[in-house]
Order: C-alpha cells, then structure tokens, then sequence
C-alpha cells in the first residue's frame, strides 16, 4: 500500500479499513506530525513502514507503535519532540533512520529488545551508545557509517558476539580497530569502504573464518588501492564468497580471476 502526497489522519484511517497490511509507503508528502501519526493507531498490523518523509519525533511514537511491526524505515526524524515507544515496540526486528539519529535517539532505540538489523549512519555514537548497543541481545546487524566510529569504540565492540554484519565505512577506524574487530570470529559482513585501512592491513581479516562479504575502496579524490597488494590479502579470507572493490585499478586478468573466484563482485 502507498500513500502519496498530503495525507491526514483521517485519509490513514480510511486506509487502515481494509485490514492487515504487509507493506505501507508513504511517499512524497509535506512533514508527518503527531496530528496526522494519530491515524496509525487505526490499523490492525502493518508488517513494513517505508516513511519517505521526514516525519517528527513526537509523531515516531505514533508510528513505531503499530501493532506487529516488524520492519521500519524513516526518511528523517526531525524537531519537536523526544522519541519514545521503543520499549514496547515487541515486534520490531529492523530499523534504519540514516543520518538522523543523535544521541538520544539511539539510546531510547537501545530499549528494544527484539531489534536484530539497526541502520544509524551519520548517527552520534558515544562509549555509552555502544555500550547499550551490547546490551541488545539479538541485535546481529549494525550500519553505523559516516559516523564518529574510531579505534575505541571498535575496541568496546568487540566485545559483541551477536553482531554478524558490521558497516563502518567512511569512519575514523585504522588497523588498531580492525584488529579488535577481528576478535568478532562471528562476522560475515564488512564494510570497510572509505576509510583509511590499507591493503596492508587487510591481512588481518584472515582471523575471520566465517567472513563471507567486503567491502572496500574509497572516494574518487582517495589515494587508489592497488590490486598486487590487495588481491592476495583477500584472497587469504577462507570463507570470502561477495566482494565490493571501489575505486581500486585492476586489469582485465585481475577482473576475470575475481569474478571466476567469488558468487558476487561489485566493482565501482
């Protein structure tokens, strides 16, 4: 179900008439307040909520409460308001508000105990966020790039053995961070793009016996990584089977090797 344009409360209501919903977007629409959010309350479940919107921390109550939400994706959370309803939201297991979320967004997020995927880049992160995020039992998903991610918080964790798939690109982490990211024998995923770790240090991510996708490169104005160096490190990674290179030279021998060696290559 999507709803485009203006919307009021009383059109959600209206919508909310034909039952149980799997997926609703609300796309290309004027900022959603409180007032409007109120006609949430009238649907029976709605499994995924696309906000295509910028919607306000006030109104976010309205909307994290839907009964069975499951998955939940937020455009951009903006004054006036607290965020607040995550501890009973039950059912939520994803959620992703990119570049929105400050502090104090992320430890109310933290009060939900049934979340498994979080996407925060560009969030404010803190020791104290982090430590929260240790405390989400089932938490075993974390995009956390663009933001003040660095060595010690790499080093708290660490301590994480839920955590499968970790985005750190674009952050301040160096070799020191990858090597206690490397504690996490559980990873599968990471995404180490744009930021200042060499093909050097890549040799690192052969202590991880279960990584199955990297990611790595940088922007254009980015020194290049170059292939004779980086392509044996990855290589060395026994479980590596999804590989993302971006902005690294390679030659047309390089590029076949890769793409007969992995089940997916991305190269930008």
């Amino acid at each position: 179900m999507n709803i485009m344009g203006s919307c009021r409360s009383a059109d959600l209501r209206r919508f909310a008439e034909s039952g149980p919903v799997e997926k609703l977007s609300l796309t290309k629409m004027p900022l959603l307040t409180e007032r409007i959010a109120r006609g949430f309350r009238s649907f029976q479940s709605v499994d995924q909520l696309w906000l295509w919107c910028d919607i306000t921390r006030t109104a976010m109550r309205h909307a994290v409460s839907i009964p069975g939400l499951r998955v939940f994706d937020v455009l951009d959370i903006v004054k006036p308001g607290r965020l607040e309803g995550f501890s009973a939201a039950s059912t939520l297991e994803e959620f992703r508000a990119n570049c929105s979320l400050s502090a104090d967004d992320i430890m109310e997020v933290c009060r939900c105990p049934s979340l498994r995927e979080l996407g925060a880049q560009g969030a404010e992160l803190s020791a104290q966020i982090i430590s929260a995020l240790l405390q989400l039992p089932k938490l075993a998903s974390l995009d956390v790039e663009a933001s003040c991610f660095d060595d010690a918080m790499a080093a708290q964790l660490s301590a994480s053995t839920s955590i499968t798939s970790l985005s750190i690109g674009a952050t301040d982490i160096s070799r020191v961070g990858l090597a206690h990211l490397c504690k996490m024998k559980q990873l599968r995923q990471l995404d180490l793009w744009a930021t200042s770790i060499a093909e050097s240090d890549l040799v690192l991510l052969a202590e991880l016996p279960e990584l199955e996708y990297v990611s790595v490169g940088g922007y254009e104005h980015l020194p290049s990584m170059q292939a004779a160096t980086l392509l044996p490190h990855l290589y060395a990674i026994p479980s590596l089977k999804q590989l993302w290179l971006d902005g690294v030279d390679l030659t047309p021998s390089q590029r076949n090797e890769l793409a007969a060696r992995y089940q997916y290559l991305r190269i930008t």
